[in-house]
């Protein structure tokens, strides 16, 4: 397109050879938005590079980091290097449907004082296909598009994370106002960064699916999964969010549904502590989702495979480690509480 680009596209890659094809092909196939395509590398020493340059040639900007930045200065990175007011920060391992960007750029148009745009995005797998919305909820913000104002968003953030990275752009002067991503986060550096300028601008959501996320085994988010610092992070930053909350009741209510969802992912985590033969780490899990809600006892409870295991565990740590490793289900599931990607 012949117009001055509003939109800069920016892909901030670290080992991203096995899914950066689909990726680039998925962005380079969007009309109705002129668009900038950058790269920022994170030193990748795979066929990241050689992919990109080949597929995009010289549609595409790349910049290979002097030393590693890891994620949140990556992103950081992307959008120092964006000359345009948009700027969507897409990621390695997604797929960017048909008229996405066109979409975002029209919201914008349509409202100056809007920071984020942010769409509902479907999931997918290693192989491209659906993932179950039992292993991975959706946003389901609002059925419709939606237009928040100024403060408002930050409501559908007290609890959990419902937006997608690569289903957000962000205008360059709300980022710039907000400080950028915080690298003292590892997994909840973007609902932190949503909280920020959510408070300060208004939100767009657009209910029409533009992207597909990926979710698969060499994810941030499954790495996570090996100890508890996602769950103590998000701990850390609901307490942030809550403070911002003037008004009482909404604030107390918003903690206890937290507290709840965060209960069951910690017991979730127990039941993953224990398949690696971690007893330790389970039963530190199951006594932090009990502090946190004792609702959750009833949970265990009204399922008796669950409440043995748990039983167990407390009485017998060691016993039940030596089970679990002998008798591995293969059957234990994934909570949607803690199925949110980085």
């Amino acid at each position: 397109m012949d117009e001055s680009p509003k939109i800069t596209v920016a892909i901030p890659t670290y080992q991203g050879s096995r899914h950066l094809p689909e990726a680039i092909r998925g962005i380079l196939l969007q009309e109705g938005a002129s668009y900038d395509l950058i790269i920022s590398d994170d030193q990748s020493d795979d066929e990241t590079l050689e992919i990109a340059r080949t597929l995009a040639g010289d549609r595409v900007r790349i910049q290979i980091n002097s030393e590693r930045l890891g994620l949140a200065g990556n992103w950081n990175q992307c959008v120092a290097l964006c000359r345009t007011p948009l700027i969507a920060i897409f990621h390695q391992d997604d797929r960017m449907e048909p008229g996405h960007l066109a979409a975002h750029v029209r919201a914008f148009d349509a409202n100056p004082d809007v920071g984020i745009v942010c769409s509902e995005a479907l999931v997918i797998d290693d192989q491209g296909q659906a993932v179950s919305e039992t292993i991975v909820e959706r946003s389901r913000i609002a059925p419709v598009d939606h237009r928040f104002e100024p403060g408002t968003f930050l409501s559908e953030l007290l609890v959990r994370n419902p937006l997608r990275c690569s289903a957000v752009t962000l205008r360059k002067k709300a980022y710039e106002g907000a400080g950028g991503f915080d690298p003292s986060y590892r997994y909840v550096l973007d609902w932190d960064f949503w909280g920020r300028v959510a408070n300060d601008w208004a939100v767009t959501w657009l209910a029409r699916p533009t992207v597909s996320m990926r979710w698969h085994p060499a994810s941030e988010t499954h790495r996570f999964k090996v100890g508890t610092k996602d769950l103590e992070e998000i701990e850390r930053l609901q307490s942030r969010l809550f403070e911002r909350i003037e008004s009482h009741e909404e604030r107390i209510l918003s903690q206890k549904a937290a507290q709840r969802r965060l209960a069951r992912a910690y017991l979730n985590r127990a039941h993953d502590c224990l398949g690696r033969g971690d007893s330790t780490a389970a039963r530190a899990c199951l006594h932090r989702a009990v502090a946190l809600d004792r609702g959750i006892l009833k949970t265990i409870a009204l399922d008796p495979r669950l409440a043995l295991s748990m039983a167990a565990l407390v009485a017998a740590p060691e016993l039940t480690r030596r089970w679990y490793l002998r008798h591995r289900s293969s059957d234990l599931k994934n909570d949607p509480a803690i199925s949110q990607p980085v």
